[in-house]
């Protein structure tokens, strides 16, 4: 009994041992990852001190671009999946579990939830994710964004084309027609308000 005894404790102190050192390791990785952000940081900021106006109004609108993209692969992408579940049955993807739906503006139930019906009420004439309402919130995010800034304006029809290419990527192929109706319409609305600044939307792949 005595012996076991010694065993036992001499294993607890090997495990207690190794904790220590699996605890001193991880601190050491969280110092060096401080650290590290720091030096990240303070990168970041000399590199916008060094550009200049200019340059940081570019920043900008490249992230502003960045931001259509990702509002039109979202929208685009929910609006093909549930429009597939309406129409065909078919499963949701597990993809739709990494959108952020309160970002586009929706707050109803549960994507992964809803039944057929549900779904079609969604994509039908007067649903979030009917073709009026998402051509109108994809338009509406660019032109609000942007205001009268031309540029910025040229760089959010950029972002909602290639935004909607990333979603037919992420499809497989050819998207549901509701999403080429509704891209089609969002695209008409921010080139008509490019037109009527003056600007030019041709230059801009389609």
């Amino acid at each position: 009994m005595q012996i076991n005894s010694y065993s036992r404790v001499a294993v607890e102190s090997q495990v207690s041992n190794r904790k220590a050192d699996l605890n001193t390791k991880l601190e050491d990785t969280n110092t060096k990852s401080a650290n590290s952000t720091k030096d990240i940081d303070k990168e970041k900021l000399d590199k916008l001190a060094s550009l200049g106006g200019k340059g940081i109004t570019e920043l900008y609108t490249m992230s502003f671009m960045q931001q259509t993209l990702s509002m039109s692969s979202a929208n685009s992408f929910s609006q093909a999946n549930i429009a597939g579940l309406a129409n065909s049955n078919n499963p949701l993807s597990s993809v739709l579990s990494g959108i952020d739906f309160k970002a586009i503006g929706y707050e109803g139930k549960d994507i992964f939830s809803l039944t057929s019906d549900e779904a079609k009420e969604l994509v039908s004439e007067d649903g979030f994710f009917g073709i009026a309402k998402t051509s109108q919130r994809l338009a509406d995010f660019v032109i609000n964004g942007a205001g009268d800034d031309v540029e910025k304006l040229q760089k959010g029809l950029e972002g909602l084309k290639t935004g909607f290419e990333q979603a037919e990527k992420m499809w497989g192929g050819k998207l549901p027609d509701i999403s080429y109706q509704t891209i089609d319409k969002a695209i008409e609305k921010v080139t008509q308000k490019i037109n009527q600044l003056g600007g030019n939307s041709l230059d801009i792949n389609a």
